[in-house]
């Protein structure tokens, strides 16, 4: 395995624009013109967190590398809900020491959306929409609290959680690897909350309301090259015992890896989402509506935003859902 101390490429972020606002999405925009300012590009070093001393953590990065082999067949979804989200359970509880693991959903990646032909995102085992993730974002905010009041029991605090790793038994992860960002280094007020999109089932993408971040030469960004079948990246979704907005969270983006060679096989992955239990909370009613009143809802055009939940309107899954 080559050490290579830092890599320097491109991240999508979060328009500087948008502080304080929701952003839309090509969805939700009315002028499709404001598409073009949602986003910019900026160059990142990214660094190795295999040379981070001490190693990294869910606790003071929030993310963490784990060695964690398994015999289940990753690309057969039905062993995956029967056998591997068990091992995903009995990881989290080993990581986090838990009181107890709920829920589970995952999704696969395989390819680039919107391209065709051998690089393109291909049809994955459960419908998931299969494309690397090429924006800066964590997918959940206190926008889900409610959702998971029927898995989190008692009034418990709850931390969710990503357990990603490669599908191929064959190579380690050899180009797009996962870029993960220290939650130590953003700044509260770099984050945005926008119209996300769940992509768990291709045939009808749901609303969600994720977090974008803004760039800032602060922020300080790791990954794991050449990650072999049974290492385990887990880093932090939402928690809901952080009061400071930077630390619920992990941003994180799929990126351009300059060393990879260009016959690299394609990075195939698949990512579970869980949920951590923890402590009985003492006021869990009023916890959430101070953060839920965290989340922005009003476009930078001065419109109401009601993008929370429920199917995305006039979404058409793409012709390979059919």
């Amino acid at each position: 395995m080559t050490m290579i101390e830092a890599i320097a490429t491109s991240a999508n972020f979060a328009h500087g624009r948008h502080k304080g606002f929701r952003v839309p999405n090509h969805y939700s925009a009315i002028n499709k013109e404001d598409l073009n300012t949602l986003g910019q590009t900026h160059r990142i070093e990214v660094h190795n967190g295999r040379l981070l001393e001490p190693p990294a953590t869910v606790d003071t990065h929030g993310f963490q590398l784990v060695r964690w082999p398994t015999q289940v067949d990753l690309l057969d979804n039905e062993a995956v809900i029967e056998s591997f989200y068990q091992e995903c359970r009995e990881l989290i509880k080993h990581v986090r020491g838990c009181w107890d693991v709920r829920g589970g959903m995952h999704e696969y990646r395989n390819g680039f959306g919107g391209e065709k032909g051998p690089r393109g995102a291909k049809s994955t085992p459960n419908g998931s929409g299969g494309a690397y993730g090429m924006g800066i974002h964590s997918d959940m905010c206190a926008a889900i609290e409610r959702r998971f009041d029927r898995i989190v029991p008692d009034q418990r605090h709850f931390e969710s959680l990503n357990v990603w790793r490669s599908t191929d038994t064959q190579h380690p992860v050899l180009m797009m690897p996962l870029a993960v960002c220290d939650m130590n280094s953003v700044s509260p007020d770099d984050i945005v909350f926008g119209d996300g999109m769940n992509t768990s089932n291709i045939k009808q993408y749901t609303k969600v309301v994720d977090q974008r971040l803004i760039h800032s030469p602060r922020q300080r960004w790791y990954f794991f090259p050449e990650m072999e079948p049974d290492e385990v990246l887990v880093f932090r979704q939402y928690d809901t015992r952080q009061e400071e907005l930077n630390m619920r969270t992990v941003f994180h983006q799929a990126v351009v890896d300059p060393t990879s060679r260009e016959n690299a096989p394609l990075r195939s992955s698949i990512e579970v989402r869980m949920q951590a239990i923890y402590e009985p909370e003492t006021d869990k009613e009023s916890r959430v509506n101070r953060f839920i009143a965290q989340v922005s809802d009003t476009y930078l055009d001065g419109r109401s935003c009601d993008w929370w939940s429920g199917p995305i309107e006039n979404y058409v899954p793409p012709e390979r859902a059919n």
